[in-house]
């Protein structure tokens, strides 16, 4: 539920956006049919493409692939085991205490 009033916020900030820029006077549509707007656009994405070829992609892909591995797919066993009444990998791996006397 939470999901959804983040997507209507989300909706009605863009709404409110449109309206003050329209009460301004700016028009969306020329602003991005605009030749200059679209040089500069393509400008930034091409520079954002080339950092994440370059830079980014390395380390992105090594830090998704341990969080992958250490922490979601041990998640998804252990909510499976929970679903289905079983132990987690956390308790099946404690040592036992000794009984007290």
């Amino acid at each position: 539920m939470n999901g959804n009033q983040g997507c209507i916020r989300l909706i009605i900030l863009i709404l409110f956006a449109l309206i003050v820029l329209g009460y301004y006077g700016v028009s969306v549509r020329q602003v991005v049919q605009n030749p200059t707007s679209q040089d500069n656009v393509s400008y930034v994405w091409s520079g954002e493409v080339d950092a994440w070829q370059n830079y980014l992609q390395v380390p992105a892909t090594y830090l998704w692939n341990i969080f992958v591995n250490v922490i979601w797919v041990p998640a998804i066993i252990n909510l499976e085991a929970i679903k289905n009444g079983q132990p987690m990998d956390l308790q099946n791996s404690a040592p036992d205490l000794p009984s007290p006397r």
